[in-house]
C-alpha cells in the first residue's frame, strides 16, 4: 500500500513560507546592504543574475499547476531586483546631469530623487505588464479618515521635535534650515513614497494570503530594519535598528488598517525629518 503523505502542520508550513519569502527578499535587497564590502562589479553581477532567475522562477510557477499560487510572490521579488538594479546602474546620471554632487544639500537631494525616480518607474510599468494594477500596491485613496489625522499628527509632530533636538546643541538652526525646505521636502517625500512602495506596497497584499497581514507585515518590517545596517549616521546601530523596526511596523499597520500608502508615506517623510534636519544642518 502506498502510504498517503500528511500535510504539514499549519504553524510549520507558515514558518517554511516566512523563512523563504525572508530569505529571497533579503537577496534580492542585498546589494544595498553588501555594497560597502564587496567589488561593485561582483554585487551587480550577482544582483542581474539573480533578477534574470526570478523572473525566470516566476514564469515557470504561472505555468505550473501546483505553483501557480506562488508566482505573484515571485514575480514582485523580480520586479523590485529590477527596480534596485536600475537605479543602481543610472542614479548617477542625473546628479551629473544638474552638475550636482552629493556634498551639498542640492546635491544629497537631487541624489535621492534620482534614485526614488529610477526604482519607482520600472515597479510602475513592470506590474501592470502582468495585469498588477496600482491598487494591489495600495496607491489608492483607502480611508482617508485613518491614514490624514495620522499623517497631519507626523507632520507636526517630527520635524518639531527634530528641530528642538538639534537647536538643543546647535546655535543658529532655523537660519540654517530655512533655505533648504524645497531640498528638504524633495529629500523626504521622495524617500519616503519609494522606500513605501518597494518595501510595503510592493509586498505585503502578495504575502497575505501565505502568512496572514500580521506575518505579512513582520517580515516586510524585519527586511526594511535589516537594509538599513549599512547606514554611517546613525551613533548607536542597535537602538537605531530597534527604532526603525517600531516604525516599520507602524507604517505598515496603517497601510493595512487605511488600505492606503498614503498615510504611511508621509509618515514616513516626517519621520526622515529626524535625520535630515541633522545632516543638512550641519553644512
Amino acid at each position: 500500500m502506498n502510504k498517503i503523505s500528511k500535510p504539514l502542520p499549519g504553524w510549520l508550513k507558515k514558518s517554511s513560507v516566512f523563512l523563504l519569502f525572508f530569505i529571497v527578499e533579503s537577496l534580492v535587497f542585498s546589494i544595498i546592504t553588501l555594497s560597502p564590502y564587496l567589488p561593485r562589479t561582483t554585487l551587480l553581477g550577482f544582483h542581474a543574475g539573480l533578477t534574470a532567475v526570478l523572473l525566470i522562477i516566476a514564469l515557470f510557477l504561472k505555468r505550473s499547476e501546483r505553483g501557480e499560487t506562488y508566482w505573484p510572490v515571485f514575480y514582485i521579488f523580480f520586479v523590485a531586483g529590477a527596480a534596485i538594479l536600475t537605479s543602481v546602474f543610472f542614479s548617477n546620471d542625473l546628479l551629473r546631469l544638474f552638475g550636482q554632487t552629493v556634498k551639498t544639500p542640492q546635491g544629497i537631494a537631487t541624489a535621492k530623487f534620482s534614485e526614488s525616480i529610477l526604482r519607482l518607474i520600472p515597479i510602475l510599468v513592470l506590474m501592470p505588464v502582468m495585469g498588477f494594477d496600482w491598487r494591489s500596491m495600495y496607491l489608492k485613496r483607502g480611508k482617508i479618515r485613518i491614514w490624514l489625522p495620522i499623517a497631519i499628527a507626523a507632520v507636526i509632530v517630527f520635524p518639531t521635535f527634530a528641530y528642538f533636538t538639534i537647536s538643543s546643541s546647535q546655535a543658529g538652526v532655523l537660519e540654517k534650515l530655512l533655505p533648504q525646505w524645497p531640498w528638504i521636502l524633495l529629500f523626504v517625500l521622495s524617500n519616503g513614497f519609494m522606500e513605501e512602495l518597494l518595501y510595503r506596497g510592493l509586498f505585503l497584499q502578495k504575502y497575505e494570503p501565505f502568512l496572514g497581514k500580521g506575518m505579512a507585515n513582520i517580515l516586510t518590517a524585519i527586511v526594511f530594519a535589516i537594509m538599513h545596517t549599512q547606514v554611517t549616521y546613525a551613533a548607536q546601530m542597535i537602538q537605531f535598528l530597534m527604532i526603525v523596526l517600531i516604525l516599520s511596523l507602524i507604517w505598515g499597520f496603517l497601510i493595512q488598517k487605511s488600505d492606503s500608502l498614503w498615510g504611511a508615506v508621509l509618515f514616513h517623510a516626517a519621520g526622515d525629518c529626524l535625520i535630515i534636519f541633522g545632516a543638512f544642518a550641519s553644512m
